[in-house]
Order: structure tokens, then C-alpha cells, then sequence
């Protein structure tokens, strides 16, 4: 039994067949989810198990910065210097 394509969800022959994101496409439909550019194995990046071009991949959004160890050291030290430099310049 042949599988289905994940964008036109006819049946994939092997000699159409492209393995990639776990799921099987066909040539002509692992393309850009934004563009529709045909992609291969070497030019598509994946997200979320979507194929995407270089230009259309999804950025990352970063949110808050975890207090760890380091970056709590990193914290106080930043502070005490901070002070250091205050006391320097009421000094002055």
C-alpha cells in the first residue's frame, strides 16, 4: 500500500516519493508552506513538521531569560559594579 502525499493527500508512488518531516510528499508538493517554492533535501528547513524556504522560515520569539545560577551571579555582579562605579562618581 502506497501512502498519502501530506499536501495533496493523493497517493505517493515510490518513484515520486520524498521521505522528510515523517511524513511522505510528493516531488512537486514539498514545497515552501508560505511561497509554494519546490524545495529538496537540501534547501528546506523544517518547523513544526512543515517544510519551509530559507527566506519564509519561521522566527523564533524569545521571552523572558531564566534565572539560573549564572545569570544570577551575572545579575549581582552587574549590580555591585554598577554601584561601584555610582560611589566612584559622587566621589569625583
Amino acid at each position: 500500500m502506497n501512502p498519502v502525499c501530506s499536501r495533496c493527500n493523493q497517493i505517493v508512488y515510490p518513484t515520486e516519493k520524498v521521505n522528510c518531516l515523517d511524513k511522505c510528499w510528493h516531488k512537486r508538493c514539498f514545497s515552501c508552506e508560505v511561497c509554494k517554492m519546490t524545495l529538496n533535501m537540501k534547501n528546506y528547513k523544517g518547523f513544526e513538521k512543515r517544510p519551509y524556504c530559507n527566506a519564509h522560515y519561521p522566527k523564533t520569539q524569545f521571552t523572558c531569560v531564566a534565572d539560573t545560577p549564572e545569570n544570577l551571579r551575572l545579575k549581582q555582579q552587574s549590580k555591585m559594579q554598577s554601584q561601584v562605579n555610582l560611589e566612584a562618581m559622587t566621589h569625583d
